[in-house]
C-alpha cells in the first residue's frame, strides 16, 4: 500500500515540475485525486501562481471528489484567497484522505492547514516525499528562510578562473552546449540581477532562448550607482515594453525620470558614508517586498566578490572551459579561488569539453 501512495506523489511531482520558472513568486505544486486507485483529476500552480493546484483539480473533478483521495507536493493553502483557501476548499469537496509531501514554511499557513485537516476528520499522511518538494522548491523555502530572495550566480570561466581577456576581446568563454543550459537556468529564474557596467560592456539581451526564438523576458535588476546605463541602442531598454525593469541607483535628475517615464520601477538609494558603495543587503530585502523571491546573477567579479563578501549567494553554477587565459585575465573572485569559498559540490556534468559544476553554501 505504501508504495502505491508514493507512485501517486511522485507523479504528483513530475507534474509539478512541467512548471518550474512559471509560477513566480509562489512555489510550484503539483496535485492528483484519487478514487479506486485510478486518478480523476491533475492540477498544478497556473503561471504567475494563481489559482493553486489544488483549486484546479477539484474544479476538474467536481462531485467525483466524494470518497477519494487527494496526493499534494505542499501543504494546502490556509490564508484566503479569492474561492476561499485550499484548505476550505478540500473540505467542502467529500475527500476522506490526503497526503501530503511537506508542510508550508509560509507562516500563513505552517502546520495549520495539517491541523485542520486532521481536527474535520480526514486522514492525513506528512512527508514521504519531503525531499523532492525541497528540490523543486528550494528557492521558495531558503526566500522564506533568510527573508531575502533566493541568489545564484552563473558564471562562465576558463581553467584558471578568469571570466575575460583584459581588453575583453571575446565575448564567449563556454561553448554552444553550455549556453543552452544557461538559458535553462534562466529560465527557472525569476530576475535577472545585474550591473550597468556589464550592460555597457556587453549590452546583453538577457532573454530565454531556445532554438533561437525569445521564449521569456525575465525582470532586470540592475545596480547602478551614478546612472550610467545607455538610452540609446541598450537591448534592456528596448525590451522594456516586454519585461519588468527595475533599477537601484543613487542619482537623480533628468535621465532618473527619463527612465521612469519608459516604464523602469527605479529606486533611489543612499550610499554608505563608509565605503560609498550600496547596501546590498537593504537592497535584497527591497527586492523581496518586490515580490521576487529567485534571482539569477549575471555580473562580474567584482560584484560577485561584493555578494560573497555580504553573504548574500546561495548557489554558483560555473561552466568551466578547457583553456587558461593567463595572469592578465579578469578573476571570477578577487583574491580568492573557488576553492577559498565554504561552498559544497552538488552536481558535475559536462557539456563538450566545457564541465559544468553547481555548487552550495554549506
Amino acid at each position: 500500500m505504501k508504495d502505491k501512495h508514493l507512485n501517486f506523489l511522485n507523479l504528483a511531482h513530475k507534474l509539478a515540475r512541467t512548471k518550474v520558472g512559471l509560477t513566480y513568486p509562489n512555489p510550484v505544486v503539483g496535485c492528483l485525486i484519487v478514487k479506486n486507485n485510478k486518478i480523476i483529476s491533475k492540477g498544478v500552480t497556473a503561471s504567475s501562481g494563481r489559482p493553486h493546484a489544488e483549486e484546479i483539480a477539484l474544479k476538474k473533478a467536481g462531485k467525483k471528489t466524494i470518497g477519494s483521495t487527494m496526493y499534494v507536493t505542499l501543504e494546502p493553502c490556509f490564508h484566503n484567497s479569492h474561492n476561499g483557501s485550499c484548505v476550505e476548499q478540500i473540505l467542502r469537496s467529500g475527500i476522506k484522505s490526503i497526503y501530503i509531501a511537506r508542510h508550508d514554511p509560509d507562516p500563513r499557513t505552517n502546520k495549520k492547514s495539517v491541523q485542520k485537516l486532521k481536527k474535520s476528520g480526514l486522514f492525513v499522511d506528512l512527508g514521504q516525499t519531503k525531499k523532492n518538494t525541497n528540490l523543486i522548491n528550494n528557492f521558495f523555502f531558503t526566500s522564506l528562510k533568510n527573508k531575502r530572495p533566493f541568489v545564484k550566480v552563473k558564471m562562465a570561466i576558463s581553467k584558471d578562473e578568469k571570466i575575460a581577456w583584459s581588453d575583453y576581446s571575446s565575448k564567449w568563454i563556454s561553448n554552444q552546449h553550455s549556453r543552452n543550459f544557461a538559458h535553462k537556468l534562466r529560465f527557472q529564474s525569476q530576475a535577472i540581477l545585474t550591473t550597468s557596467k556589464t550592460i555597457i560592456k556587453d549590452n546583453p539581451r538577457l532573454t530565454v532562448r531556445s532554438k533561437n526564438k525569445v521564449v521569456k523576458y525575465p525582470t532586470i535588476i540592475i545596480i547602478d550607482k551614478s546612472l550610467k546605463i545607455p538610452l540609446k541602442n541598450c537591448n534592456l531598454i528596448n525590451s522594456l515594453t516586454k519585461r519588468r525593469i527595475i533599477i537601484f541607483t543613487s542619482k537623480s535628475g533628468k535621465k532618473f525620470h527619463k527612465l521612469k517615464s519608459l516604464g523602469c520601477e527605479i529606486f533611489l538609494i543612499k550610499k554608505q558614508k563608509k565605503s560609498d558603495e550600496f547596501n546590498l543587503k537593504l537592497i535584497m530585502k527591497k527586492i523581496l517586498s518586490l515580490k521576487i523571491n529567485n534571482i539569477m546573477v549575471e555580473a562580474g567579479g567584482i560584484f560577485l566578490t561584493k555578494l560573497l563578501e555580504n553573504k548574500l549567494i546561495d548557489e554558483i553554477h560555473i561552466f568551466k572551459a578547457p583553456f587558461n587565459i593567463g595572469k592578465t585575465g579578469k578573476p571570477m573572485i578577487i583574491d580568492k579561488k573557488i576553492t577559498d569559498l565554504p561552498i559544497k559540490e552538488i552536481s558535475k556534468n559536462n557539456f563538450g569539453k566545457d564541465v559544468y559544476h553547481q555548487f552550495i553554501f554549506r
